[in-house]
């Protein structure tokens, strides 16, 4: 039959093998192509950073989080504050390196690739911790706010990009998604480094320093899910559109229009830290952790669009391979771009995993 979508001849099935469009049913309409059952502008976590994941596996790392949160919400209630803050540091870092270990994204060199990844933005995370601590201005309120709500920002923007920036003249990494796992990997990694490299102070004054409860609540849900989750958006989406513009082939390197070109995204991740810097310094820890929240939904639905069109313009052109088992679906499918039984795309498995076997 014809898609209609990319008008290609294609097996008569419920997805299309070429483009993962919807065949059949009531479905008109694509989901992300990592995560076919999700609707791409919905902002998912876990989808939208662990998109190697098959859906089976996601209820479980849904549950890590939750759970995770749960735990760093019951210590800042039982004002256990430094340990709070401590566990809210390490838990999206946590949880995106047990994904890493979890579907063994790049099987042939996992230390190489994504220890070098994780510990880029743990050591930048660390000295930009120190270095906000040391070039904090005692002076007026006109000269901390520049160095809080823009030099820092600058300098983390920079660091956070910094390694995923190593790796891409490598072209054994020239996905899309290869940039924007590399950014968010880095920048989850950075950002728990930072309020790690902050937050031994507090510890000079105990296990249960003063404070209100619920500003502590807020502070540890900021700084262990709103600014990682954002930043992984921020940093994942500018990564993946440098992947597209300088890795894709030259046909597709526009395919996300003026948000894919380098220059303007980085830009808009630097923008976006400066806001959230400002939101942190000015508001209320509750209103900045709803703004910051909001923040973070719009980032990680633009990383989606980053990676499903990504997904979309990197597919193969080659024809229809063997039979395969779908590791997403566990259904047997066409070796092609997309799985014709759940429309996932193949691109977004496991490396080891791209030649038909699962």
């Amino acid at each position: 039959m014809t898609c209609p979508n990319c008008s290609r001849e294609v097996p008569d099935a419920e997805f299309c093998a070429n483009c993962g469009h919807p065949l059949r049913g009531e479905r008109t309409k694509r989901g992300f192509s990592a995560a076919p059952n999700e609707s791409l502008h919905v902002p998912r976590i876990v989808s939208t950073l662990f998109p190697h994941l098959p859906e089976q596996d996601m209820a479980s790392f849904r549950i890590a989080l939750v759970g995770g949160l749960v735990v760093v919400v019951a210590l800042a209630i039982l004002r256990l504050f430094p340990l709070a803050l401590v566990a809210a540091a390490v838990l999206v870092p946590l949880i995106t390196v047990l994904y890493v270990i979890d579907v063994d994204v790049y099987e042939d060199e996992p230390l190489r690739v994504i220890a070098f990844t994780a510990a880029w933005g743990v050591v930048g995370g660390l000295l930009v911790g120190v270095l906000t601590r040391a070039i904090a201005p005692a002076g007026g309120t006109g000269s901390r706010t520049l160095v809080q709500a823009v030099v820092l920002p600058a300098i983390s923007v920079a660091v956070m990009l910094g390694g995923p920036l190593v790796l891409l003249p490598y072209r054994k990494f020239n996905d899309v998604l290869d940039g924007a796992t590399f950014g968010a990997t880095a920048a989850v990694t950075f950002a728990g480094a930072v309020v790690l490299a902050n937050a031994f102070s507090l510890f000079s004054a105990g296990f249960r320093p003063l404070g209100q409860i619920g500003s502590w609540v807020a502070l540890v849900l900021t700084l262990g899910v709103a600014r990682p989750v954002l930043f992984a958006g921020l940093i994942g989406s500018a990564a993946g559109a440098l992947w597209l513009r300088y890795r894709a082939p030259a046909r597709d390197r526009r395919a996300l229009g003026l948000m894919g070109n380098p220059v303007v995204a980085v830009a808009l991740a630097l923008a976006g830290a400066i806001v959230a810097a400002l939101i942190q310094i000015k508001l209320p820890v509750w209103v900045g952790l709803v703004l910051l929240a909001v923040l973070a939904a719009a980032s990680m639905v633009w990383l989606r669009v980053v990676i499903h069109v990504g997904l979309r313009e990197e597919a193969s052109e080659e024809g229809l391979g063997e039979e395969m088992v779908c590791a997403n679906c566990h259904r047997p499918t066409p070796a092609a771009n997309f799985c014709t039984r759940c429309g996932m795309s193949m691109l977004a498995l496991p490396k080891a995993r791209p030649g038909g076997t699962t």
